[in-house]
């Protein structure tokens, strides 16, 4: 990962200092991660992908040799993030604190009805049994995509 960040960096003409600004996190952060000390998380891939949506994820993740998206691809992503914004945004006569209720897996994708996504057995009956309180849902999609949502 830290040639990748050095790539994106000179190809982007940012500094490590600018970078963690854009990206919202602390300059040490970028600099333990280039330096070898830290991995980054899936925290700070989310932010890179998000702030640099033209940045094939397949070429930060998975070593494609294609760095930057397809035109057709962008578009495709910035469809898909500007409708899942505007579904996640809150309600002007909802409630007054800042957390959202995330929609569920059917109302984000209707046809999961008839795909082959397990709606009940052994996961779903271990998930729903839990104490324990669910704090990110991610889902993943066969394009290799993917959407997460905190509570």
């Amino acid at each position: 990962m830290r040639e990748k960040l050095l790539i994106l960096m000179k190809n982007e003409g940012l500094t490590s200092s600018r970078l963690a600004e854009l990206l919202g996190i602390q300059p040490s952060g970028i600099s333990h991660i280039l330096g070898g000390r830290n991995k980054p998380s899936f925290d700070f891939v989310q932010k890179i992908l998000r702030r640099f949506p033209k940045i094939n994820p397949d070429w930060l993740l998975l070593d494609s040799e294609q760095m930057y998206r397809e035109q057709g691809e962008l578009n495709e992503y910035a469809n898909k993030n500007q409708s899942a914004e505007t579904s996640s945004l809150p309600s002007a006569a909802g409630s007054s604190d800042n957390i959202s209720t995330p929609p569920t897996l059917i109302e984000q994708n209707p046809s999961a009805q008839n795909s082959h996504i397990p709606t009940n057995g052994p996961i779903v009956e271990k998930i729903s049994n839990s104490q324990k309180a669910i704090k990110r849902v991610i889902i993943l999609y066969a394009d290799r995509t993917f959407e997460s949502y905190e509570e």
